[in-house]
């Protein structure tokens, strides 16, 4: 967006003329409309304007992804310009710029939940009917972990994107929560995505290779979601600029109901200024986990108080605050935070068994302890830091009955239920 060599050199006659490539843009060999982000040639402020895909002066020059999906090169050559294809100028025009990549990355996490939920049937529908010496392969101890995984963490995947979607399309000029929340659902569901895929693979092996099958499909595409509208570091580095006012400076706001009404989603048409990040406040997020009485979420409550605790007495210091690859690893335990606050609420808005909800997080007190291990093990980490992240590392309470409760009344129904066509 920083770097668009797209143009707009003002006429006499009160036109312009757009000369430019674009890179990456859907659609640019057939749409009728194509938004266009530039600058005007004299002033250098930033303008979004649209163009014809059918003009003779914009030639779409490839697509540029090996895929039936077009996602096109053009380049615009001397193109007419009126005020009246003008959508926007100056601070307006980056403001919709942004605001577009909003939408379009909460989207990718409803891509990867897709690609998922169709990869997730077809692997336990053949592993439920294969037989390896004597026995069913999702008889297999190992097989029924990775399973009860994948499924677990599919349903969080769910719960966390419907919620932040209650959170967008109830957001005004004075709740804008959902700047937080969007680019967790970019990042975090993205990336849970491929932690889903290679579950499944790791149970099917050589037959998600295979021409005939969806999954030889989902094992590609599921790893370029976390790529787009910005990397996974991107969105970290977004990410951590709440993490202040997360923490420390909550304010009261009207709970947010379910969000599935016929309503004019307004605000995510004219979401205003995309800057003061770092001012947005949030609701007290201890009060959701603590209206939670389960072993898992109690020992996820406690990491979490660690992590704060950390932030407060062995504070990351200016050169730790610089350090891209530090900061990563503290926004993942952030992230992983937000992401269980927002599955929390929707766990209770959607009346999730609580068996399921505590195997859930069993997955995330793993995973908590993963980035916590990490973070202990970077360059810059102090003895302090270090001592905190050791606090963290900790082991989910296991229960065979809640385990064994998940897997079949959840679980193990998967098998034959949905089949692609020949």
């Amino acid at each position: 967006v920083y770097s668009t060599d797209m143009e707009l050199t003002a006429q006499d006659d009160g036109t312009y003329l757009a000369n430019g490539e674009k890179y990456y843009i859907g659609n640019g060999n057939r749409a009728a409309l194509v938004s266009t982000f530039g600058k005007l040639s004299d002033s250098g402020d930033y303008v979004f304007f649209a163009v014809d895909s059918q003009h003779e002066s914009f030639e779409c020059v490839r697509n540029v992804v090996n895929s039936q999906s077009y996602v096109s090169n053009f380049v615009l050559h001397d193109y007419p310009i009126t005020e009246g294809d003008i959508l926007s100028k100056g601070r307006d025009a980056w403001n919709a710029a942004l605001n577009t990549v909003n939408v379009g990355k909460f989207n990718l996490g409803w891509a990867s939940i897709g690609i998922c939920t169709h990869a997730l049937y077809e692997a336990f529908t053949h592993a439920a009917n294969r037989r390896l010496y004597g026995q069913a392969v999702t008889d297999f101890p190992h097989v029924k972990q990775l399973f009860t995984d994948a499924y677990t963490r599919l349903v969080a995947m769910k719960l966390v994107a419907l919620r932040a979607a209650d959170y967008m399309r109830s957001a005004s000029l004075e709740d804008r929560r959902y700047l937080l929340y969007n680019p967790v659902v970019k990042m975090k569901v993205t990336t849970q995505g491929e932690d889903v895929i290679n579950h499944l693979w790791d149970v099917i092996a050589a037959k998600g290779f295979e021409r005939d099958t969806y999954f030889e499909m989902a094992a590609r595409d599921i790893r370029a979601l976390p790529k787009l509208e910005g990397t996974v570091h991107v969105n970290i580095a977004l990410i951590v600029k709440f993490m202040p006012n997360y923490f420390f400076n909550p304010a009261e706001y009207p709970e947010i109901p379910r969000r599935d009404d016929a309503a004019n989603d307004d605000f995510l048409f004219a979401q205003g200024p995309t800057k003061g990040l770092g001012h947005i406040q949030f609701h007290p997020y201890e009060a959701v986990f603590a209206s939670w009485d389960l072993p898992n979420v109690e020992l996820f409550r406690a990491q979490t108080a660690v992590f704060k605790e950390m932030l407060e007495r062995a504070t990351p210091g200016d050169s730790q605050a610089n350090d891209i690859d530090f900061l990563m690893a503290v926004g993942e335990i952030f992230t992983l935070v937000v992401y269980a606050q927002l599955l929390l609420e929707n766990a209770r808005i959607y009346g999730l068994e609580t068996p399921l909800v505590d195997q859930i997080f069993d997955v995330l007190v793993r995973d908590f302890s993963r980035f916590a291990l990490q973070l202990y093990s970077k360059p810059t980490s102090t003895p302090e830091q270090m001592e905190h992240c050791l606090r963290m590392l900790q082991k989910p309470v296991a229960d065979t009955e809640r385990h064994t409760e998940v897997w079949e009344e959840q679980v193990l129904p998967l098998a034959n239920r949905y089949e692609m066509n020949p």
